[in-house]
């Protein structure tokens, strides 16, 4: 993944801040005639320490009837990719008339080897750990035991688990800083701009300097 200097992270703390805010990626891998498959998916990270991203694992699942799933293999090369929000960044909010169209975005690039969760056990805490973060969010106390145990056994007989241990990860977090004097301009612009993504991308650019 190309990333200029001044858009790169390798701030622990800021790259789990972005996967905890965006949770959703696209695992990519190779199929038995080489070529690429991907598929999209949420995702958990384990063993976060805010200091240090060595050993940091991503947990995730699939649907068993997906053909990717039938192509991964323990220790075999993958590629998650997650994006955040976007925004199309028009030359005519920056103050210089010297510019061009560009984009703004925040994108991470995670490679590392995977292992496959296969086991009603294994399967079984996955779905239970993934819920309870995401159910984090919606305050509803929702948890995997609510569900009758016939309903689980289909679902964990219905998905395949993975695991990535964490090898190298790039992040792009392209927000405008280059154009200090323009910020401003820029984030009225999108939060004016009517698009979906205007308003969170401008509130992003306070994130970073």
């Amino acid at each position: 993944m190309y990333v200029p200097a001044h858009y790169r992270t390798d701030d622990p703390a800021a790259i789990l801040g972005w996967l905890a805010r965006f949770p959703f990626g696209t695992l990519v891998t190779a199929g038995a005639d080489g070529l690429p498959l991907a598929t999209s998916l949420p995702v958990i990270t384990e063993g976060q320490d805010p200091d240090d991203i060595t050993g940091l694992t991503i947990a995730a699942h699939m649907a068993r009837r997906n053909p990717h799933a039938a192509a991964l293999s323990t220790g075999m090369p993958a590629l998650l990719v997650v994006n955040g929000p976007d925004a199309y960044i028009s030359p005519a909010w920056y103050e210089s008339p010297v510019n061009v169209p560009t984009w703004d975005y925040v994108g991470l690039q995670i490679r590392g080897r995977l292992t496959v969760i296969d086991d009603r056990d294994g399967l079984l805490d996955l779905m239970r750990r993934q819920i309870a973060a995401f159910e984090a969010r919606t305050a509803t106390g929702w948890a995997l035991d609510k569900a009758p145990e016939p309903h689980v056994d289909r679902l964990i007989q219905g998905v395949v688990g993975l695991r990535i241990q964490v090898e190298r990860i790039d992040c792009m977090q392209k927000l405008s800083q280059n154009k200090p004097t323009d910020r401003p301009t820029i984030q009225a612009a999108l939060r004016a701009s009517g698009s979906d993504y205007g308003p969170v991308v401008a509130g992003l650019m306070d994130l970073v300097k």
